[in-house]
């Protein structure tokens, strides 16, 4: 995983001035270059029509579904959700093996490179767990998708009947 070059960065190159002034510059050159590298990564991968159905009281769980085109040359990997409105979310795909489908956790949910990938409840999508409260069709809330190579990319989620 990438080291967080924001504020940590620079609360780093204080520390290595103060140890040693040979490898504070490159220090600061590389974080500084892996700044400029993540929001090159953001601006090649996008989300649209993030949506939830509507939840009438707290504790359930939900589908979050949402649309993910990947521009880039190389592929990356949906890592993490974080949604105010839920405590957990999990990763998920419907495997289609022997009797009826089932919903197995996983740990990524592959993009590929150049390419869009529709996460839909009958495939790959995001489950959002234990509600922290209902949720009425209009609404709207955002979350944070975390991906491997883009970095976290903030998305606004609406709720459907």
């Amino acid at each position: 995983m990438p080291f967080d070059r924001g504020l940590h960065g620079a609360v780093a190159c204080r520390t290595i001035k103060r140890r040693s002034s040979v490898a504070l510059p490159l220090f600061c050159l590389i974080s500084t270059f892996g700044v400029v590298h993540n929001a090159i990564a953001n601006e090649s991968l996008t989300i649209v029509d993030a949506r939830v159905p509507a939840a009438d009281k707290e504790g359930g769980d939900l589908p979050l579904t949402m649309t993910i085109t990947n521009e880039a040359d190389s592929a990356d990997a949906l890592l993490r959700v974080r949604c105010p409105v839920a405590n957990f979310s999990e990763r998920h795909i419907v495997d289609r093996g022997e009797g009826a489908p089932a919903m197995r956790s996983i740990s990524n949910i592959p993009v590929p490179a150049k390419a869009t990938l529709e996460l839909k409840r009958d495939g790959y999508h995001v489950m959002l767990l234990q509600l922290r409260q209902a949720l009425a069709p209009g609404e709207t809330f955002k979350c944070a998708i975390v991906f491997q190579k883009a970095g976290t990319i903030e998305t606004e989620v609406q709720v459907q009947k």
